[in-house]
């Protein structure tokens, strides 16, 4: 029963988080992308401090390495788009 209650919020978090994104600016959507990253990345740390199991690091560390790249890229993008708009 919890976990069908679960769904069904996290289905109607989703449909009204679709509507507010249709709000949101571009650095915005940028920035909570980086956040997100952030986070997944905190954890994977975590999950290496913390674990001895092999498929858990490996997964932690591909976490790691991914959304590091990711949010540089990112980064990368956002400081292109702020230069072109000052110019």
């Amino acid at each position: 029963m919890l976990i069908k209650l679960g769904a069904v919020i996290a289905a109607l978090l989703m449909i009204s988080g679709a509507a507010a994104a249709a709000d949101l600016t571009d650095p915005q959507i940028a920035h909570i992308a980086y956040t997100a990253g952030v986070i997944d990345i905190n954890a994977a740390n975590l999950a290496l401090k913390k674990s001895k199991n092999a498929e858990v690091r490996a997964f932690a560390e591909n976490m790691v390495a991914d959304h590091t790249a990711v949010n540089d890229q990112a980064l990368a993008l956002l400081s292109t788009a702020r230069s072109e708009r000052s110019a």
